[in-house]
């Protein structure tokens, strides 16, 4: 069984109850981090996704479906609404195969720097609203301290 996410657009990505920026400098082109994105190696290195698959084929464009199965546990599949290579991409989540979240939507922005690149991503989440509250603001440091060790390890895949 999966359940159905509303459909949600940039907005959500300043007013979700969680909004989470990670930056890393990278001594790689925009181009070459841009091809990290796409990748199938994308989140290889993150143990908490244990599959990923792109369901629509390549070249990545509006529209674009990519899978993802978490902890061996959760299915979600992502839909990016911008593919705007090499600089910017933003996905939302359609559908969910448990019920975690009201809301998830992620943005990668890609700028050249002096040194490569800066890799902006942005975690926008609505968690599930569950009896008791305060979710969102007990998530808020992990999220932080985990999204920017995660998104750090894009380095395992760029060129030297």
């Amino acid at each position: 069984m999966t359940y159905a996410l509303p459909e949600i657009d940039d907005r959500f990505l300043t007013e979700a109850p969680i909004v989470v920026p990670a930056i890393v400098e990278l001594a790689a082109t925009p181009e070459e981090v841009w091809e990290a994105l796409g990748s199938d190696a994308m989140w290889s290195w993150a143990p908490i996704i244990d599959q990923l698959e792109w369901v629509t084929p390549r070249p990545q464009v509006p529209g674009a479906i990519r899978r993802l199965r978490l902890l061996k546990a959760v299915t979600i599949e992502e839909e990016f609404y911008r593919w705007d290579a090499p600089h910017r991409a933003t996905f939302r989540v359609t559908q969910q195969s448990r019920r975690l979240f009201d809301g998830l939507a992620e943005d990668f922005l890609v700028e050249a720097t002096p040194g490569g690149a800066r890799l902006t991503w942005t975690m926008a989440v609505a968690p599930r609203k569950l009896p008791g509250g305060g979710a969102a603001a007990r998530l808020v440091p992990l999220l932080a301290k985990g999204n920017a060790a995660a998104i750090g390890g894009i380095r395992k895949i760029l060129p030297r």
